[in-house]
């Protein structure tokens, strides 16, 4: 079972990998920096990034993170990102991003 964690945004945001391996981040305010610490190789951490109502948020993913997409802004708009962790400790984009919204 794949342990879920919910965070509203802020300027920098780290994810701990020890704690679980999906992501969702309520955005309500530009993100500067998101990274994943204790990230352990060969497991693959889901990030599902939502916008509120009035969306207009960006999230950069930050150092030790590649190939990410950039995060729909619109409003209500879902963002679902994988990555796989190589044995570094960086995390990869493993598939193509998906974009939604929601109502």
């Amino acid at each position: 079972m794949r342990r879920l964690l919910t965070q509203s945004s802020q300027q920098s945001m780290t994810f701990d990998g020890r704690k679980g391996e999906t992501f969702l981040v309520l955005m309500a305010s530009d993100v500067a920096s998101a990274r994943v610490t204790n990230a352990m190789p060969g497991v693959v951490y889901v990030f599902v990034v939502k916008q509120g109502p009035a969306g207009g948020y960006n999230l950069t993913w930050g150092q030790g993170i590649s190939n990410g997409i950039a995060v729909d802004s619109r409003a209500n708009a879902v963002t679902v990102q994988s990555f796989i962790t190589d044995t570094g400790g960086r995390l990869k984009a493993n598939l193509p991003g998906t974009w939604s919204t929601t109502q």
